[in-house]
């Protein structure tokens, strides 16, 4: 948060249910949708992993971790390639999937410190948080890397 203007720059990402507010500086890159190649791993919100200069990331169905069915891809949508916070454990980067284009948000010092939030670690949201009468999700990347298998 910059002490001058009080605000975070953030991207938002449309879920097919929702909104996800990451920290611009936890986004790598925004990628065109490509089908990941399977995992032999149980979990549906796990997609599979896709390559993004020559590394591999695991993509991440967020509103199907959140228990939310599958109810189909858009015709627009994308990759978030997000830093792990704790890139020395585990996979340094993952992918989370949006259902349309991603845009810029800033949000400012009071919506945040009025944000619900709850434990590090005890759920994929770490924080709920209004934003022009929009509820919008703020995922705990923690609480995500943690649940990435090794592979």
């Amino acid at each position: 948060m910059s002490e001058a203007d009080g605000e975070v720059r953030c991207m938002l990402l449309p879920l097919r249910e929702g909104r996800l507010l990451l920290p611009n500086a936890v986004v790598a890159e925004i990628i065109g949708y490509r089908t990941p190649d399977p995992l032999a791993h149980k979990a549906t919100w796990l997609q599979g992993r896709v390559n993004w200069h020559q590394r591999s990331i695991l993509v991440i169905d967020f509103e199907r971790m959140l228990g939310r069915p599958d109810v189909g891809s858009g015709v627009r949508q994308r990759i978030a390639v997000c830093y792990a916070l704790n890139p020395d454990e585990g996979w340094p980067l993952l992918g989370l999937v949006a259902q349309g284009i991603p845009r810029l948000l800033r949000v400012n010092r009071e919506v945040m410190e009025s944000a619900r939030s709850g434990p590090p670690g005890d759920s994929p949201i770490r924080m709920t948080l209004w934003v022009s009468g929009e509820e919008l999700m703020v995922p705990d990347i923690d609480h995500l890397q943690a649940r990435l298998p090794t592979l």
